[in-house]
């Protein structure tokens, strides 16, 4: 009933947003509610937005104020994902440079572009990268197999990015498969990890489990300090 009523009220959400009307007010009410479905606890929760305030609080206190317009910061258990463009390629050097400093922060995952267009706005690439984020969230959401929540979802310059936690690699495929088959989309990025549900291993398979944990804990060792983005491809 609750999953039922969370999904209710985000697909009545996305379909406010995509007609333009939704008001301001809603953001904050929808973020608490995606805070609490997500496959972490209230303590990896409230660390990953002390990360990302924290950062982003750095950012203006650094006299780098653009930063904070041009960059999306997404925090997942202590991985931090940059998006956006900046001017320079001192900025997108700078930008992890301050995220490395913040508390908390165990890896870096630089998908920062290059505006080869200097400061030029282009208002008609943003408008379709945020339909085609809505578009995929609204086919995400309707879909019982994954827990959409649980995934954040950018788009840039036609190209997707996914973040976030899958319950299994079936769930993540199948949310690459969506994003790929949307409008203009060119490629999809994913730096999705794999988590699979707690009580969903079978009987006599707790070694190869226990062997897979170790496998993507010693991956996840080899990624810290890489700053540059460096995902599955589709």
């Amino acid at each position: 009933m609750y999953k039922s009523s969370i999904r209710a009220f985000l697909v009545a959400f996305i379909s406010f947003a995509l007609s333009g009307c939704l008001p301001v007010l809603f953001t904050g009410a929808a973020s608490s509610v995606a805070i609490l479905a997500k496959d972490r606890s209230a303590g990896e929760a409230a660390s990953d937005i002390k990360i990302a305030t924290a950062i982003k609080a750095s950012f203006v206190r650094s006299n780098f104020t653009r930063l904070y317009t041009a960059i999306k910061v997404d925090v997942i258990k202590g991985r931090v994902l940059l998006t956006g463009m900046v001017e320079k390629e001192d900025d997108s050097i700078e930008a992890v440079k301050i995220v490395w400093a913040a508390k908390g922060v165990v890896e870096v995952i630089n998908e920062l572009k290059l505006n080869k267009k200097g400061r030029y706005f282009d208002l008609i690439q943003y408008t379709r990268d945020m339909l085609t984020t809505s578009q995929i969230k609204s086919q995400t959401i309707i879909n019982r197999d994954i827990k959409f929540i649980n995934y954040t979802i950018i788009t840039l310059n036609d190209v997707v990015y996914l973040f976030g936690l899958a319950r299994s690699e079936a769930e993540l495929a199948s949310v690459a498969s969506i994003a790929s088959n949307v409008g203009r989309v060119q490629k999809v990025v994913s730096h999705v990890r794999i988590q699979p549900v707690a009580g969903k291993t079978k009987r006599g398979t707790k070694e190869n489990s226990t062997k897979e944990n170790r496998l993507l804990l010693e991956q996840k060792d080899e990624d810290l300090g890489q700053d540059e983005g460096a995902g599955d491809e589709w």
